[in-house]
């Protein structure tokens, strides 16, 4: 009888602690209801990991226990029986040849035992012997690969706590009944904290933006994004607009024709990063005109898409509170691309505006790194003026610029 009392206050501790954690799921709508994988960025910690097809994500509030760096998800990890009166079982899959450290935790964080071991690729069981009642966390950790689980003991053996190597006896077949980890991954999170998630189904790839405050089911609205040379592009909702989430690397235009562009100091590595440059008349494909602000040109833009106008970028910036503000709203996170300050970025909507630089006319590279400029409709022949919208590292505005037809500069398409 008192064990059994002491099993229900353990599961109702541990239902406490995860009553203030979230579990998000996610479905897909529009071009597609499937969702094959997530990658999911935490904006305010600077950490990632990817969630599987079918899988889960537990988002683990302060009070957690479990580790918070990236755990991959492609495989399982078994912890049997659990709750557990003697000893726990961990089956795992080793991906490859690898020294491997385990580590099992308290509540209050503290390493309760630990081993070292080197394992041959394929399925393992762990044995971990000895623990007292109480709510543990487990790590199994490599350079290739890492899980995490939580077990739930009620011995009070009073033995040392151990983790052995244990091999399954021939013939017996890992109980049906166990705890499968691979149905959950968890990350940490912070009240406040700003996740993006990219759901990715087949070519469809969509940025969602969010800040969860309970569990949730997050929906991915998919659309094809994709040019001539096959390049699929991952999108994002913003308002009433729907805006590639990525720069325009395409090296033709919709029916196939060749376009000019330029790879930034002619390395088409930076456009994989990047994205490539294009001259206005060049990001018109022929719809340039005497016209100060033509709309839904086409122009390089995929089928379905167009170049937006200086009027759609302003519409875009209202609904980012204004173009005082607006450029720090899209400008990717940290200093991978952009160099330092990166002042205001914050990345609020998905869009991950990049530092791509542009092409001078008087035959230059500049700028890379602490600018980026985007192209738009709006342009006047007679003036020899275009507009752009440039953001810059230094400061969150973004700017309506004024610049030379033949200024090559990125392209960003909206949705017709």
């Amino acid at each position: 009888m008192k064990k059994s009392t002491l099993l229900f206050l353990l599961i109702c501790a541990l239902a406490k602690l995860q009553a203030q954690n979230y579990v998000i799921t996610f479905a897909g709508t529009g071009s597609s209801a499937a969702v094959d994988s997530v990658s999911v960025e935490n904006l305010t910690q600077g950490t990632s990991l990817t969630v599987g097809n079918g899988n889960q994500l537990q988002l683990l509030g302060t009070l957690s226990i479990t580790d918070p760096t990236e755990t991959k998800a492609g495989n399982s990890l078994n912890i049997y029986p659990n709750p557990a009166n003697d000893d726990s079982f961990l089956s795992f899959e080793a991906t490859t040849i690898a020294k491997v450290n385990i580590t099992v935790t308290d509540i209050s964080g503290t390493q309760v035992a630990k081993a070292n071991a080197s394992f041959a690729r394929g399925r393992h069981v762990i044995r971990i012997s000895g623990l007292q009642s109480g709510i543990y966390a487990v790590r199994i950790h490599s350079e290739a690969y890492q899980y995490t689980g939580k077990i739930i003991s009620a011995s009070s053996s009073g033995k040392p706590t151990q983790i052995y190597s244990y091999e399954q006896p021939s013939g017996q077949s890992t109980p049906e009944n166990i705890k499968n980890a691979d149905a959950v991954v968890q990350m940490q999170y912070t009240a406040g904290d700003l996740l993006k998630f990219t759901g990715r189904s087949g070519i469809y790839a969509t940025v969602v933006m969010d800040i969860p405050t309970s569990s949730k089911t997050i929906t991915f609205t998919y659309a094809p994004c994709t040019d001539y040379d096959n390049n699929h592009y991952t999108i994002v909702e913003t308002g009433s607009q729907t805006w590639m989430a990525e720069n325009l690397k395409s090296t033709h235009y919709p029916d196939g024709t060749a376009a000019a562009y330029y790879d930034y100091d002619h390395d088409p590595a930076n456009s994989l990063i990047y994205g490539r440059l294009y001259a206005w008349s060049a990001a018109m494909n022929g719809a340039a005109s005497s016209s100060t602000n033509p709309s839904n040109v086409q122009g390089v833009c995929p089928d379905g898409w167009h170049l937006p106008s200086q009027a759609e970028w302003q519409q875009f910036a209202g609904f980012l509170g204004g173009l005082n503000i607006a450029g720090g709203k899209i400008k990717e996170t940290g200093n991978a691309h952009w160099i330092s300050p990166n002042t205001g970025a914050t990345d609020e909507v998905g869009f991950t505006a990049l530092p791509a630089g542009m092409w001078a006319f008087w035959d230059e590279f500049q700028w890379k790194g602490d600018h980026g400029a985007f192209s738009t409709s709006t342009g006047n022949l007679t003036m020899v003026e275009v507009t752009a919208m440039m953001l810059e590292t230094s400061n969150g505005i973004l700017t309506v610029g004024s610049f030379h037809p033949d200024d090559a500069v990125s392209v960003r398409c909206v949705k017709n």
